[in-house]
C-alpha cells in the first residue's frame, strides 16, 4: 500500500540521508594535515580499488584537493572537497597513493576505508 524509501551505506546497512554515516573498517583511519603556507602536495598511501570516506577537521577549517598524481598540477585534480564536508571517494584499481592539498594552512582530515 505504501513506498518506501531508505537509504543503504556501501555494505547495505540502513542510514540516515547523508554519507557521513558510512560503514568503516575499524582501525582503518589515518588523520592527515597541510601545514604549508602555500598548499604543497602530499600523499597518503591507499588500497587500491578501496572506498574511503574523507571528513573535513571544522576545528582546522580549510578546503582539500585530492588526486592520484601529483595535485601540484591542476589537471592531476580530481575531487575536491570543501571544508566542514565529508567525500566518499573509490581509488582507482593499481592505484595506491592519494595525493592532497588543503588550500589554507594546519587544515587537516580524517580518512577512513569503508568496507566493500
Amino acid at each position: 500500500m505504501y513506498n518506501e524509501t531508505y537509504l543503504c551505506d556501501n555494505a547495505g546497512n540502513r542510514v540516515p540521508p547523508g554519507v557521513s554515516s558510512g560503514d568503516p573498517i575499524a582501525e582503518s583511519g589515518i588523520k592527515i594535515t597541510d601545514d604549508t603556507a602555500d598548499g604543497g602536495d602530499h600523499t597518503e598511501t591507499v588500497v587500491a580499488g578501496a572506498t574511503y570516506k574523507i571528513m573535513t577537521d571544522s576545528t582546522s577549517g580549510g578546503s582539500f584537493l585530492f588526486g592520484i598524481a601529483t595535485t601540484a598540477t591542476a589537471a592531476n585534480v580530481i575531487w575536491f572537497m570543501p571544508a566542514d564536508s565529508v567525500l566518499v571517494i573509490k581509488i582507482p584499481t593499481a592505484i595506491t597513493s592519494l595525493h592532497y592539498q588543503a588550500l589554507a594552512s594546519g587544515a587537516s582530515a580524517y580518512i577512513a576505508r569503508l568496507k566493500d
